[in-house]
């Protein structure tokens, strides 16, 4: 026969197993964002922000911003009420979450997506500053009161994220 532990010391390893891993609600906590440490951006226009341990990453896309700036022979400023069509700004959790952003070589099998958020409401504003090379750029991104949803999870709300000054408009290759 196998000994077993008392009921308080299972219950205290539970504790300790839940404190550590979470209990599957609010699983990026009141402000992930603050441990988001490498942001960047590229095409027209993606601009992405993960965590050190490639576990967490913010990514807002759309289209034609790079573009519609280098026509314009100036900075360009485009305020975006999310959700909107033609825009998706997300949440990845997994892990080697960035392994295919802005990248042309995937490797290890590429990225392994556990959860997704999707931003359901929130304001995007996007500066694009043209190179004047005829493509590229610089970008900033401010994304305020974004409001965070998964499937079976209660919503979480990020304040305030902002990339200054990001290359956009080149793509891997």
């Amino acid at each position: 026969m196998k000994p077993t532990a008392p009921n308080s010391i299972r219950a205290l390893l539970a504790l300790v197993v839940l404190t550590a891993f979470g209990c599957g609600s609010d699983l990026l906590g009141p402000t992930f964002e603050q441990g988001l440490t490498h942001l960047g951006g590229c095409a027209d226009v993606v601009f992405f922000a993960v965590d050190d341990a490639d576990e967490t990453m913010v990514t807002f896309e759309t289209a034609g911003l790079v573009a519609e700036a280098q026509a314009a022979g100036r900075e360009t400023e485009t305020v975006i009420a999310l959700p909107a069509a033609g825009v998706r700004l997300i949440v990845g959790q997994g892990s080697r979450i960035s392994d295919a952003t802005c990248d042309d070589v995937i490797e290890n099998g590429g990225p392994r997506v556990e959860r997704i958020w999707m931003a359901t409401s929130g304001t995007a504003t996007v500066r694009i500053r043209p190179s004047g090379l005829g493509s590229g750029g610089r970008g900033d991104l401010i994304l305020e009161d974004i409001v965070f949803s998964s499937d079976g999870e209660e919503p979480v709300t990020m304040d305030r994220l902002e990339w200054l000054d990001v290359s956009v408009g080149w793509f891997p290759g």
